[in-house]
Parts: structure tokens; C-alpha cells; sequence
């Protein structure tokens, strides 16, 4: 055999050996907390941010979020393993299923946001798509501390305002604009386009005499316009925002990470690459 394969051979062994003794064997993951850094990529600083923002979280809203970096997906695709991990890790409690998994699996350059099935309201995938595309920066400079405290700010923000809480150092989602001031020149449009409409059908009414009494080709259109500027109509845009701004762990007294709950996911969220 000649050389050059039998160095090409024993490279793909090595690569073999590599993934495989690299890989997480989704049965045999443990959580460590709230964080389970298995690909070591985040500082201490960093993961000492996330429990305590975690616990923050669970205390105040019942919801818990799980941070897991691994070596290998396994062969599998970055949503059959998160939905696995999910599954194993049981994050939410069982009976509400209010939990969010966000898996990072740096040498394969994945993410995912796994939700489960309680916040699918609050966090659609929409949302989570976003979440995830303002990781990717950081991903990409290898910043993995950065990307995941941003994702997990960004969740903790969204589930925080569901309940209407204020965590401690983060900076508030921001809301929806208030009924009145922002959307009111929607409804404003369409009063015009029906005013133009109406006023033109009269014109063309009372030149062929058939038109309805003076002044009443246009009474419809101001009513029209009274009620919806008086009115309260629903504000537009999702409540996501806010800056990631920096998280500051101060405000203890938030107990440690007890355990996971059991809860499922259904296959909500969202995932990219970088």
C-alpha cells in the first residue's frame, strides 16, 4: 500500500476517533446547573451571570432556562438533538412545559432555541429566529460568552414581561406602543380612503339627481374617523427588544439551580448556523 494512503487512512481514523470521543451522548448528559458548558467555551464570569439571571427567572416566573454547549451533535441535526436534549433534561416544570433549551454546538458552528410548549405564546419562532440571528455575530467572532449571555438576556427579557416582572440588571423588553399613539394613523388612512371614495360617489350622485340630502356624503367618514382615533385600537409590533445592555449579577438572594421539572417541548423555536 502506498504512503500517502496509509497516511490518508490513518487521518480519517484519527477524525473518526476524534468526533466520536468528542461526541455527547445525549443519555449520558447531566445538567450542572442552569449552564452546562460541555464544550468549555464560556468564562466562569460569564456562566456565573447566566445561573444567577436563571435563578432570577425560575424564582420569579416559574419558567426555566437551560445553557448547554456541546462537543457534537452526534451525527444528528441541530433540532432532533435539541428536542432530544430537551426531552432528557425535562426543562420547564411537567405540568406547565414553560422552558427554554438553548444549545450551542460551537465546532459544528450550530445553534438551537428549543421552547417548550407553555411559552410557544411568548417566544413563537419568530421571535426565536431573531434571538438567534443576534447571536451570530458573536458566534462568529468566537465570542461564545457574549452570544449566549445575549440569547439568554433576550429570553429571560421576553418571559419577564409575559408576567409583567422586572429582572434585576436587565434592562426591560421593550413594550408595545401604547393604543393611540403609534398605530392611529392606520385606521387615519383608511377614514381618508373612504372619505375620498364617498365624497366622489356623492358629487357623482347629486349631479345625475339621486344623491342623498346636502351634507350627507360625508357625514359617514367623519363619524368613522371620531371612533377611531377616540377608540383604543391594539398596538403594533411584538413586545421584543430592548438592548442587550450589560447584566449585572447583583440582587442576590436567588437559591441555586434545584433540578429541572420535566417538562416537553413540541418543536417550537428556532436554530441557524454561523
Amino acid at each position: 500500500m502506498p504512503t500517502r494512503v496509509k497516511f490518508a487512512l490513518l487521518a480519517v481514523l484519527l477524525l473518526t476517533w476524534y468526533s466520536f470521543a468528542w461526541a455527547e451522548k445525549i443519555a449520558d448528559i447531566r445538567p450542572q446547573g442552569y449552564v452546562t458548558d460541555l464544550a468549555q467555551v464560556i468564562d466562569p464570569a460569564t456562566k456565573a451571570k447566566l445561573e444567577t439571571l436563571c435563578a432570577e427567572v425560575e424564582q420569579k416566573t416559574g419558567a426555566q432556562i437551560a445553557v448547554v454547549t456541546v462537543n457534537s451533535l452526534d451525527g444528528s441535526s441541530k433540532e432532533d438533538y435539541a428536542a432530544d436534549l430537551y426531552k432528557q433534561l425535562g426543562v420547564g416544570s411537567k405540568k406547565e412545559n414553560r422552558g427554554v433549551l438553548l444549545l450551542v454546538a460551537p465546532k459544528e458552528r450550530q445553534y438551537r432555541i428549543e421552547v417548550g410548549y407553555g411559552l410557544e405564546p411568548v417566544i413563537n419562532d419568530a421571535r426565536a429566529g431573531d434571538i438567534g440571528r443576534e447571536m451570530v455575530p458573536d458566534l462568529r467572532r468566537e465570542d461564545y460568552s457574549a452570544a449566549v449571555l445575549l440569547a439568554t438576556t433576550r429570553v429571560a427579557q421576553l418571559i419577564a414581561a409575559d408576567k409583567g416582572v422586572q429582572l434585576n440588571g436587565v434592562p426591560a423588553s421593550k413594550p408595545s406602543a401604547p393604543a393611540g399613539e403609534t398605530s392611529w394613523w392606520i385606521p387615519l388612512l383608511i377614514i381618508v380612503v373612504i372619505f375620498v371614495v364617498v365624497r366622489a360617489i356623492s358629487r357623482s350622485t347629486r349631479g345625475s339627481g339621486r344623491g342623498p340630502r346636502s351634507g350627507g356624503g360625508s357625514a359617514l367618514p367623519w363619524f368613522l374617523l371620531g371612533s377611531a382615533l377616540g377608540g383604543r385600537g391594539g398596538s403594533w409590533g411584538g413586545g421584543f427588544g430592548g438592548s442587550s445592555g450589560g447584566y449585572s449579577g447583583g440582587g442576590g438572594g436567588f437559591g441555586g439551580f434545584g433540578g429541572f421539572g420535566g417538562g416537553m417541548s413540541g418543536g417550537g423555536g428556532a436554530g441557524g448556523s454561523w
